[in-house]
């Protein structure tokens, strides 16, 4: 927020009324789409009369915004329609944000006057909030945020959520650190579910999945960043609690949509003591739902709170046991594995990569060098997995291609990487010329292969400009022969080289230009 403002929520709901009678949603969606795009290239402050004066780019074209905070409607632009335009609004919204206020909010003004409305009726509520169960602060969200109506944009829903709870942060409400806490978690957990909601009644779009993979991975990232900065006793009453919301939202989870899963794992494995009795009650409580339950994130969550307690097997029994496990998506793994190497079980490990390999094979590269990951810190630390690990990526080919070629390379296993790069009909060229400098000096002789055969398609070619090219492989391969301390074997092939090709005139010239010939 600005050290000098020039609003507060009295002239911000007055600023927010005129918006709401002034502006139809075209301008105002055009005037967010510059805000976005950072458009507004300058804002200045006149903090004493209230004004603002702003600079908004166009396609090269500079436009003079001047607004009167106290005259609303006498605020100016340079531009054609000279008030009331996306130039205007575009500078509200800049100015709205610098001063500490959602410029979202003034995109949807009408709604966030609703809002504004809701928030007296809820003011009452505020004070019961640090009373109140889990259950309670998502009813009390539900009916705080009842006005706010999903768009296709579902991001922008996202941010008119979080918009509004930003507001909760200026009514003072006595939480406990802790509390805190959980208050901020829940209304996260409660976006999360909104999305997720959203789509299962409307049908997922690539744009809809990003929206709450994207809200998925935030929410794991604060719970481990709020880990490392957070110093309080566990809330036994919260941590139930909220243990019994995620398991609600798991019972009705897609089996390949785990998102409230992987909410469970990341809270569980960094904010909850891996106490033997909390594990046994939390089990237990699994168990009840699955009774009458056998969703398969239930079964999930239960399966890691095995591997938590100890019980690798029953952990892995339980997982293969639902019948949706072969559709499983790869994230499900990540927490079982991220716990075996915080554990540092490296023997257990090896033994679920080898199991998992089969889920891997035709995923897209992101996935798949996640789970090469695992395998190289499992290799670092127990050097006997490697041929495990081989057997393991040999079974994903022809997926695994490119990171085999690159393992042999990082491991210096120059013959392999050297037979893959021939295999695939590369030359010396494809790589620069540091990436085979560690063999010429290591390893020269396994260069001779791959430059003789470069050499004779480059001859085939039968053109200028190859030659040019086999004659700078020539010279390399020169210099690979006095690495090897062979300069007699170079001469002879050299020899019979230029008394082959001796009707070629063209290679002729070439070899005399690079000086491999007088």
């Amino acid at each position: 927020m600005s050290s000098n403002p020039v609003l507060n929520d009295d002239q911000w709901s007055k600023l927010l009324e005129y918006v709401a009678e002034t502006y139809n949603e075209v301008t105002l969606s055009r005037g967010f789409h510059f805000y976005k795009q950072q458009m507004v290239t300058s804002l200045n402050i006149t903090t004493e009369l209230r004004k603002v004066n702003a600079v908004v780019e166009e396609f090269g074209e500079k436009c003079q915004v001047a607004l009167d905070l106290n005259q609303l409607k006498a605020s100016s632009c340079t531009c054609p329609v000279k008030t009331s335009c996306k130039h205007v609004a575009a500078t509200l919204m800049e100015l709205a944000d610098r001063q500490g206020y959602p410029a979202s909010q003034i995109m949807n003004a009408k709604m966030a006057l609703k809002r504004v409305a809701a928030q007296s009726s809820n003011a009452s509520n505020l004070e019961q909030l640090p009373g109140m169960t889990v259950d309670g602060w998502h009813k009390f969200m539900e009916h705080y945020t009842f006005h706010l109506k999903p768009s296709y944009d579902q991001w922008n829903y996202v941010e008119l959520l979080r918009g509004q709870f930003v507001n909760l942060k200026r009514k003072p409400v006595a939480f406990s650190e802790t509390d805190l806490f959980y208050f901020e978690f829940h209304q996260r957990l409660f976006i999360l579910r909104k999305i997720v909601e959203q789509n299962a009644q409307a049908g997922v779009t690539f744009f809809t999945a990003a929206t709450v993979y994207h809200l998925s991975d935030e929410l794991d990232e604060w719970l481990k960043e709020t880990a490392k900065t957070l110093n309080f006793g566990q809330h036994e009453q919260r941590l139930t609690q909220t243990s019994a919301y995620l398991r609600a939202q798991m019972a009705i989870e897609s089996p390949k949509k785990l998102h409230h899963f992987r909410v469970f794992s990341t809270f569980w494995a960094y904010h909850v003591a891996a106490e033997e009795s909390r594990i046994a009650s939390e089990l237990t409580a699994f168990e009840e739902m699955e009774a009458a339950d056998l969703s398969f994130s239930l079964c999930a969550g239960r399966a890691y709170l095995y591997l938590r307690q100890g019980n690798s097997h029953q952990a892995w029994d339980t997982l293969i046991s639902h019948a949706t496990f072969k559709e499983a998506p790869t994230l499900l793994f990540v927490p079982f594995l991220d716990y075996m190497k915080h554990a540092q079980d490296w023997q257990e490990m090896v033994h679920w990569l080898r199991r998992l390999s089969s889920f891997y094979q035709g995923k897209r590269h992101l996935e798949v060098d996640v789970y090469v990951s695992y395998w190289k810190l499992v290799v670092a630390e127990l050097p006997e997995a490697e041929a495990d690990m081989w057997q393991s990526l040999g079974e994903l080919l022809p997926t695994t291609y490119r990171i085999i070629e690159d393992l042999y390379y990082e491991k210096r296993q120059w013959k392999p990487w050297i037979e893959m790069q021939i295999a695939q009909g590369y030359d010396p060229f494809t790589h620069r010329v540091h990436v085979l400098q560690p063999i010429e000096k290591e390893s020269p002789e396994l260069l001779l292969p791959y430059y003789h055969q470069a050499v004779e398609h480059y001859i085939r070619l039968k053109n200028r400009h190859d030659y040019k090219s086999a004659v700078r492989l020539l010279k390399r391969l020169e210099k690979v022969y006095k690495k090897m301390k062979q300069p007699e074997r170079w001469e002879a092939f050299f020899t019979r080289f230029v008394s082959r090709f001796s009707r070629l005139r063209a290679l002729q010239e070439e070899l005399k230009k690079g000086k491999l010939l007088e």
